[in-house]
């Protein structure tokens, strides 16, 4: 094939005024040096960038999770009251990750943070949140967005919610994931520009729940909200279970951070798109709580499973709009969310590739001709799909929602320590944005809470997956790949042989 001139990336003024040169980058000990080779170009400004948070929050969660949360903590008041909690923990963490991305604006999130503030043992802590995120937290929520797009669609075609078609559902999320990553592999703006037209698309669909909610109160009053905090759990164990699918809906406002090599300006744009994004996303999360709540019971929220919206759109604007139309436009929303995933999702792999932490980095950290990460978008679809068909049916969303969040606070545990060690021995580095000491307390306090209770038993255990599965299968994983650093790193030395920018594809 003919070869392709690919312009290669520069950090704005800004970035490269506090990152410096060599080692100091953060990330391979390599430096700027060893990054030639062809690399992304920067596309995403600030209303592009405000579109992949969004589009990255926004997704299965806030049209399913809800009567999961109720069922756990057993009041609407409490259910409510942890949508409010959820967005003030994550504005917190955002704070963090703003501190974190303009002070090192480099792509690779967690993995740049965690090996400038923890260099010994060296590149273990990048090489673990790499194999994670890979292998865990990242095919694990495309996989539960996916499975409920398929929900949404039968939802569609039935007008009614499906029932023991597990399979059914499973096999348009293979379709879906297999989508996302074909249309970011070969048509790079084309899908850039379909995922910003489906989150507007999503928020669209949030305002309509909002107004109908509201409009169906204020004319045949409110039927959720009687009696607001009876039934409300007193067990820890139960607001774990829920705060994982509140905190699964809230995930996303750090998808800037593992594609700041691909923002025009990332210094001045990071901030202000992944804070911007995140304020709009957690007021139409919980004016969308409540408009559930205007329009449904309790019981028939709880009773709704993962298709609450569907019996929302059912009840509110009869069969045809109701049960036909609107979920349709629900599976859409849940398709732009997998789209927003599998980009942010295969610029982790990409970039951990690059930099050694991962073996065949010819191969994953390339970029093809149609300027994407096409080894990298492969892998992650592959992973994708195998979390879509092996867990039981039934339980497949709560699983996967637990089991790639439990990984995901340790490390925003651990990227927020490294920000306060930073400060100290890192003081010389320029901060753009400071995240204030108490946003650090809530973060480090809330992670402690969500990796600590997951092990405390339940009231009734219920279910064919035991309480502690989905922390002890990550914690084991991550245990696993302290071996695999040991050989990658150690013994095959692959961040001196990282190959980086192979001319492969092109």
């Amino acid at each position: 094939m003919q070869e392709v001139d690919i312009p290669l990336t520069r950090l704005d003024d800004e970035a490269r005024s506090s990152l410096g040169s060599g080692s100091e980058l953060g990330g391979s000990e390599l430096g700027d040096a060893a990054l030639g080779g062809p690399e992304l170009e920067r596309t995403l400004g600030l209303w592009s960038g405000m579109a992949i948070v969004i589009g990255t929050m926004v997704g299965s969660a806030i049209f399913s999770a809800p009567g999961l949360v109720l069922a756990a903590v057993g009041s609407v008041g409490m259910s409510l009251a942890l949508w409010v909690v959820g967005a003030g923990v994550s504005v917190c963490g955002c704070a963090a990750y703003m501190e974190l991305g303009t002070m090192l604006p480099r792509s690779g999130g967690e993995k740049e943070y965690l090996d400038r503030a923890f260099p010994r043992p060296r590149a273990l802590l990048p090489f673990v949140f790499s194999l994670a995120s890979l292998a865990i937290s990242s095919p694990s929520g495309l996989a539960a967005d996916a499975v409920v797009t398929g929900t949404y669609v039968l939802y569609a075609a039935t007008g009614r919610p499906v029932e023991h078609a597990a399979w059914a559902q499973r096999a348009i999320g293979v379709g879906v994931a297999v989508f996302c990553a074909f249309a970011h592999a070969f048509c790079v703006r084309a899908a850039i520009r379909l995922q910003t037209a489906l989150t507007l698309g999503k928020v669209l669909v949030l305002v309509l729940i909002v107004a109908v909610g509201f409009g169906s109160g204020l004319h045949a009053g409110t039927r959720g909200f009687g009696d607001a905090f009876a039934g409300t759990s007193g067990h820890p164990r139960a607001y774990a279970s829920a705060l994982f699918k509140v905190f699964f809906a809230y995930s996303g406002y750090t998808a800037l951070n593992y594609s700041i090599d691909e923002l025009r300006s990332p210094v001045r744009t990071l901030p202000r798109a992944a804070l911007g994004g995140l304020a709009a996303t957690a007021t139409l999360y919980v004016l969308t709580n409540a408009a559930y709540f205007a329009v449904l019971d309790a019981e028939a929220v709880r009773g709704a499973g993962t298709a609450v919206a569907g019996v929302f759109f059912g009840r509110a604007l009869g069969p045809l709009f109701g049960q036909r139309v609107a979920p349709l436009l629900v599976a859409l929303a849940t398709l732009g969310n997998v789209l927003c995933g599998m980009f942010s999702a295969s610029r982790v792999v990409f970039s951990a590739a690059r930099e050694g932490y991962l073996p065949g980095g010819a191969v994953l950290g390339a970029v093809s001709r149609f300027q994407s990460p096409l080894a990298a978008l492969a892998l992650t679809c592959a992973l994708t799909v195998l979390f879509i068909v092996t867990p039981p049916a039934g339980e497949a969303y709560a699983f996967l929602v637990d089991i790639g969040g439990y990984p995901q606070w340790l490390f925003y545990a651990l990227a927020v320590a490294g920000l306060l060690v930073m400060r100290r021995t890192h003081a010389d580095l320029p901060r753009p944005f400071r995240a204030w000491h108490v946003a650090n307390a809530v973060t480090l306090a809330t992670a402690a809470f969500m990796c600590v209770v997951p092990f405390v038993p339940p009231e009734s255990p219920a279910g064919r997956i035991p309480y502690w599965a989905a922390p002890v299968a990550a914690l084991a994983f991550m245990a696993v790949s302290c071996g695999l650093w040991y050989v990658q790193v150690v013994v095959r030395r692959g961040l001196e042989r990282a190959h980086k920018g192979s001319p492969l594809f092109q």
